[in-house]
């Protein structure tokens, strides 16, 4: 009987998430930080309120988040679309460094998926990008 696929997801994404917090040292970011900023440039619009439900994190653990962000300079608060609203802006540096960040961590991707064939990480990239826009009924995932 194969294991479960919540268990085989849960313990691949330890390894990965071990693999992209070493290449993301040299920037000051952890992987779940970089989803952040990876999330909010590509929805520049997002309150917090949104981007902690989207990222499925607690509205604490995101102002945790930010509060690293902004003292590593990537992130500012902004106004909101309301007076009563507050976002996130990228800072220049964020915007300047995303995709140098980027780069390594597909470098770190490449080693975490040597041996296994492009078309089948290929395949586990839509397949998870399919769910996850299911799941979170959130379209984004599938840019």
């Amino acid at each position: 009987m194969p294991p479960p696929m919540a268990y085989l997801l849960a313990h691949a994404g330890v390894l990965a998430v071990r693999r992209s917090d070493v290449a993301l040292q040299p920037f000051s970011l952890t992987t779940r930080q970089y989803g952040v900023l990876s999330q909010l440039d590509l929805e520049p619009e997002l309150t917090i309120s949104e981007l902690a439900r989207q990222l499925d994190v607690s509205r604490q653990a995101l102002h945790e988040m930010v509060g690293a962000l902004e003292r590593a300079g990537y992130l500012v608060r902004a106004p909101g679309a309301t007076g009563r609203t507050r976002r996130l802006a990228l800072t220049p540096l964020a915007v300047r460094r995303l995709p140098v960040v980027s780069r390594a961590l597909r470098e770190a991707e490449e080693e975490f998926f040597a041996g296994v064939s492009p078309a089948a990480v290929e395949a586990l990239r839509r397949l998870l990008q399919a769910t996850l826009a299911h799941t979170t009924d959130d379209e984004s995932w599938l840019t």
